[in-house]
């Protein structure tokens, strides 16, 4: 049976991980390693697709992917500085909750944007979100990034990081743009390899 491969330019190796785990069975996603991509972009779009349009010097279609946190109370920050947001994962959880502590509105949403780039020219983009609320404190050993502080309202009230990762998969911003990608690549033959 034919594979879909899908090439992705990523340097995040915890991203790339779980981007594998939610594939379904005939995917198989690889790592194209151009090292770090400069996000100029002001969106999640723009960002992705500056990526994915680089991972084409290694492959006829590539995948290019920007995440991020969007608060309310912050205007959208950290939005597409997500990850400037500090220089670890735990300092950005620290600095967002220290920008926080005295909000009572901590209505959030993660965002996924995958940008599928191809040398004829045509860039295809594919949104998740999930709504959530940044919890008071971190909790949860799982995940990744703002996972730990992310409390996804069709959840039980559990963390991002709190859950498996197929209980995340299933609900989370990036399962939700994997899913839509994945439904729409049939017309993507290029992709198959026996």
């Amino acid at each position: 049976m034919p594979v879909v491969v899908l090439g992705l330019v990523t340097s995040n190796q915890d991203k790339l991980a779980e981007i594998a785990a939610m594939l379904p069975k005939g995917f198989r996603v690889q790592r194209l390693d151009l090292g770090e991509v400069d996000e100029t972009g002001a969106s999640f779009e723009e960002n992705a697709e500056l990526k994915a349009i680089a991972g084409l010097m290694q492959s006829s279609v590539a995948l290019g992917e920007d995440s991020g946190l969007e608060v309310e109370a912050l205007h959208g920050a950290p939005g597409v500085y997500s990850k400037r947001y500090a220089e670890t994962d735990v300092a950005r959880v620290r600095r967002l909750l220290t920008e926080l502590r005295d909000v009572e509105d901590r209505r959030a949403r993660f965002v996924t944007v995958i940008a599928m780039a191809q040398r004829r020219g045509v860039t295809q983009f594919f949104r998740g979100e999930v709504e959530g609320r940044i919890a008071r404190e971190p909790r949860g050993t799982h995940g990744f990034g703002y996972d730990p502080v992310f409390v996804p309202n069709e959840g039980d009230g559990r963390t991002f990081a709190q859950m498996t990762q197929e209980e995340k998969g299933s609900i989370s911003h990036r399962g939700r743009a994997l899913a839509s990608l994945v439904a729409n690549v049939d017309a993507l033959v290029d992709l198959r390899e026996e």
